[in-house]
C-alpha cells in the first residue's frame, strides 16, 4: 500500500517506566555534580550566591519542565473504533407541522436531542468530502442538510436567525450543547427568494457562511434533471453558480442535491463535476438522491458512489427514514463510524481494511487493528 502507514499496536509500558528513570537518574546527577562544575568556573565569571537569593522560582519552574504527561493508548478495539462505517447525511427541508418532508419544531428538537444523547457529532460538507473529521472519540459524525431555501429553515430577524426556523432551533441548541460540533449544508435555488426574511439576498447568504454554515446548489428551478437534456442540466445546474458568483464570487459550492431525488441521465453525470455556465466555471464533488440509494458509506470507502450517494429522509414512520436508521445504528453499532478523536489517521478493524478506498486517504495514516 504505496504511501499509506500500517501501525501495529504494542504496550508502552517498558518505554514509559524507562523515561520516568531517566528523569529521576538526571536530578540527581544535577544535585551531585554542582560543586564539580563551580570549581571549575574562572573566579572572575562566577558570583556566589547571597544568602538573602530566592531561588524557589527557579525550583518551581525546573520541576515543572521535568513534568511530563503520558497519554495512555486508545484501545481500538474496546472503543469499537471503526472509521469505515457509515455515516448518515439527513435530508431535512422546512420547520412545519407537515411531514414527511418538513418537521414540527418539537420533533426536530427530540431529533438533535437524540443525536447528542447518542454520540453523533455534526460536522460540515467539507469535512464529510475529505474525511479529515475532527469528532471526539468515540462519536459518529452526521451530515445534515437542508432544501429549497426556505424561510422556515432560515430567515434573519435583524441580525439574528429567526428563533423558530430550524437554523435558529440549532443556534439555541448548540449554544446550550457547545460539544455537539456546529455545521450544517443549505441547498438554495437561483432566485433572491432565498430565505425570505431581513436582510438583502447577499446578507442572509453570508450570515449563514459566517456563522459556519454551508451553501449548496439544489437546481435553478426545481427542475426533474432526469428529464433534461445535456444543454438543459448545465443550464438549471449553472444558473445557481452564475447567480451566487453575482453575490458572492468567492465562494465555491461543493454539493448538489437532486431535485425530487432524481439525477440526470448516466451519461451526463460527468457535466456536474467540470463545467461551466455563461462563463462562470462550476464542478460538483458530491450529488445527493433521495433516500438510501445505496448504503451510507463514506467517501473513503470504495463503493462510495459520488453522483448516486444517499440521503436519509428526516422523518419517521416509514422503512429506512431517520428514524428507522436510528433504530438501525443502535442495534448494529459495528455498522457506524466511530472516531478515533484525529483527523489525520483512519483507524479500521482488520477485516474492514480491504474497504479503505486508499486512494482517498493517501495523506492520512492507516491504522488497522485486530
Amino acid at each position: 500500500m504505496k504511501g499509506i502507514t500500517i501501525r501495529l499496536l504494542f504496550a508502552l509500558g517498558f518505554i514509559i517506566v524507562f523515561s520516568a528513570c531517566t528523569m529521576n537518574l538526571g536530578l540527581d546527577e544535577v544535585q551531585v555534580d554542582e560543586s564539580e562544575e563551580q570549581s571549575q568556573v574562572v573566579d572572575d565569571q562566577y558570583e556566589e550566591p547571597t544568602a538573602e537569593a530566592d531561588t524557589s522560582n527557579e525550583i518551581d519552574n525546573y520541576e515543572e519542565e521535568e513534568e511530563i504527561i503520558v497519554q495512555e493508548p486508545i484501545d481500538y478495539k474496546a472503543e469499537g473504533i471503526n472509521e469505515i462505517g457509515d455515516i448518515m447525511v439527513v435530508m431535512y427541508h422546512g420547520i412545519k407541522d407537515n411531514p414527511p418532508y418538513h418537521r414540527s419544531k418539537e420533533d426536530f428538537l427530540r431529533d438533535l436531542q437524540f443525536f447528542y444523547d447518542n454520540n453523533y457529532h455534526l460536522i460540515s460538507m467539507e469535512d464529510y468530502l475529505s474525511q479529515h473529521i475532527d469528532v471526539p472519540l468515540g462519536k459518529t459524525p452526521i451530515v445534515l442538510t437542508f432544501d429549497d431555501g426556505l424561510s422556515s429553515t432560515f430567515a434573519l430577524v435583524g441580525n439574528k436567525a429567526d428563533p423558530e426556523s430550524a437554523i435558529g432551533i440549532l443556534e439555541a441548541f448548540i449554544e446550550e450543547h457547545e460539544d455537539f460540533g456546529k455545521a450544517a449544508s443549505l441547498f438554495i435555488h437561483a432566485t433572491k427568494q432565498n430565505f425570505q426574511g431581513d436582510g438583502t439576498p447577499l446578507e442572509r447568504l453570508e450570515w449563514l457562511v459566517n456563522n459556519g454554515y454551508e451553501i449548496g446548489n439544489h437546481s435553478a428551478t426545481h427542475a426533474d434533471l432526469s428529464q433534461l437534456s445535456k444543454d438543459a442540466v448545465i443550464k438549471e445546474i449553472g444558473q445557481v453558480d452564475y447567480f451566487l458568483s453575482e453575490l458572492m464570487p468567492e465562494y465555491n459550492m461543493l454539493a448538489i442535491t437532486y431535485p425530487y431525488g432524481k439525477r440526470p441521465e448516466a451519461s451526463l453525470i460527468q457535466h456536474l463535476a467540470d463545467n461551466q455556465y455563461e462563463g462562470v466555471a462550476f464542478g460538483y464533488e458530491v450529488g445527493f438522491r433521495e433516500g438510501p440509494s445505496s448504503k451510507m458509506v463514506p467517501p473513503s470507502h470504495t463503493k462510495f458512489d459520488p453522483y448516486n450517494a444517499p440521503r436519509v429522509r428526516g422523518s419517521e414512520g416509514e422503512v429506512q427514514d431517520l428514524w428507522w436508521f436510528l433504530d438501525y445504528y443502535d442495534k448494529h453499532a459495528d455498522q457506524r463510524y466511530i472516531s478515533d478523536g484525529n483527523p489525520n489517521t483512519i483507524v479500521v478493524p482488520k477485516e474492514k481494511v480491504d474497504l479503505v478506498n486508499i486512494d482517498k486517504v493517501m495523506d492520512m495514516e492507516l491504522i488497522v487493528y485486530e
